[in-house]
């Protein structure tokens, strides 16, 4: 049986320095934890976590993305408008 759940991670109105603030740390973390994950398969079985590698070469892609809108959002000084959610789903769920 899949089940879905929803929880709010972000919902609220920046300036351009904090929606800055907030996202890089966020994308920061998540390329981090991904670049321990591959040194510690490295150190466990002797090569790269291939998925994790390919994990931090995309979030790096939309970091850049992300520094490109927040560029132009402090080039015309906007308030920004941020939503994040997470979405979780069972997919082996017990029985």
């Amino acid at each position: 049986m899949e089940n879905s759940n929803k929880v709010t991670l972000i919902d609220g109105t920046f300036s351009v320095a904090e929606a800055k603030d907030v996202l890089f740390n966020m994308f920061t973390m998540k390329i981090n934890f991904h670049q321990q994950k591959n040194v510690s398969h490295i150190e466990r079985f002797g090569k790269p976590d291939e998925a994790a590698k390919e994990k931090v070469a995309f979030l790096k892609s939309e970091l850049a993305k992300l520094e490109t809108l927040i560029e132009h959002a402090g080039n015309n000084n906007a308030t920004l408008k941020v939503t994040s959610a997470i979405h979780i789903d069972y997919i082996n769920e017990p029985a």
